[in-house]
């Protein structure tokens, strides 16, 4: 899926049909609507890729099934547009899952720009998890062993690993096992749809991998980067989705009773903060780049405050 990442998509697909040798496969590019000339760079520079045009922003989710409906291949790869395939990755993954026949789902190792990695493996989100990384309670210390233990942080990276869920920039899931527990749920704009796929796979009795011989760099943020402010409430619709899905209703109910005035807490103390850091760094540090950081961010928490927040308390 993309949506204005012409640049990005196109060193994607590149390193996709230069590296990929050894195994069949075809290659779906679902555009979103860009405005940019995504459309018009697959078509005069990759002839062979099945290019489908949406002419809305369908979503992450919607615009994937649109492509998985039409492949005829035994395993489907969700990769983001802002990822390049380093070596035999997609050979490996597909190695990997015709010798596992348990697996369900692999991921790979995924490079940040600079060759450090991702930490792109998690634990099942639950809603203890959220209340305690996405509201103001994440500011104290004790939480910190449990949020840790959550990302896991001190997961090794070099070695085959099973684990509960793994990012969905570069997600590989055996097409039979689609077919049977459903593609990526469309009620998801974007965020929690791969979380939401991991996770009913897993229900199925399916293992997930880590396959750590797999290697794709993954830039980031290359679509969320666009519209960032409207992000934050597309987000917190993910997550009541997910977890209306997942958690018995009573412990849903409970939860939002505890999770907005703690989550819009955690908005105004991390706005008292971004602004005092904005000083910082606009007089003492006079760093640009973080002081441009710490603006966005507070252009954030000031968006919803102002645009969202009446539909947040009482229409989520």
């Amino acid at each position: 899926m993309s949506w204005n990442t012409e640049a990005l998509l196109k060193e994607c697909l590149r390193s996709i049909f230069e590296r990929t040798r050894g195994i069949s496969y075809e290659v779906f590019a679902v555009d979103n609507a860009s405005k940019d000339g995504t459309v018009k760079m697959v078509r005069e520079h990759f002839p062979d890729v099945s290019l489908i045009v949406n002419h809305e922003n369908r979503g992450f989710a919607a615009a994937n099934n649109q492509a998985v409906r039409l492949a005829k291949g035994r395993h489907v790869i969700f990769q983001n547009p802002d990822t390049v395939v380093l070596g035999d990755a997609l050979q490996t993954m597909v190695q990997f899952m015709d010798g596992h026949p348990e697996a369900g789902a692999v991921g790979c190792k995924l490079l940040n720009a600079d060759g450090s990695i991702q930490h792109s493996t998690k634990r099942l989100l639950t809603s203890s998890i959220i209340l305690y990384d996405n509201t103001i309670l994440r500011s104290l210390p004790f939480l910190r062993g449990k949020l840790k233990n959550y990302k896991m942080k001190s997961f090794s990276f070099d070695r085959v690993e099973e684990v509960d869920a793994v990012s969905g920039a570069a997600l590989m899931v055996r097409k039979s096992i689609l077919d049977e527990v459903g593609l990526m749920d469309e009620g998801y704009f974007m965020f929690f749809e791969e979380m939401d796929l991991c996770r009913r796979v897993r229900l199925k009795g399916y293992k997930m991998y880590f396959v750590p011989t797999a290697v794709i760099i993954h830039f980031g943020g290359a679509s969320r980067h666009q519209n960032a402010d409207e992000l934050v409430m597309v987000g917190q619709k993910s997550m009541m989705r997910y977890l209306s899905k997942f958690e018995s209703k009573k412990r849903f109910l409970l939860f939002k009773l505890f999770y907005k005035p703690l989550f819009m807490a955690g908005v105004i103390h991390n706005l008292i903060f971004d602004f005092l850091y904005f000083l910082k760094y606009n007089t003492i540090k006079k760093d640009p780049q973080k002081l441009k950081k710490r603006a966005m961010k507070i252009q954030r928490g000031l968006y919803f405050l102002k645009r969202d927040l009446g539909h947040f308390i009482f229409r989520l």
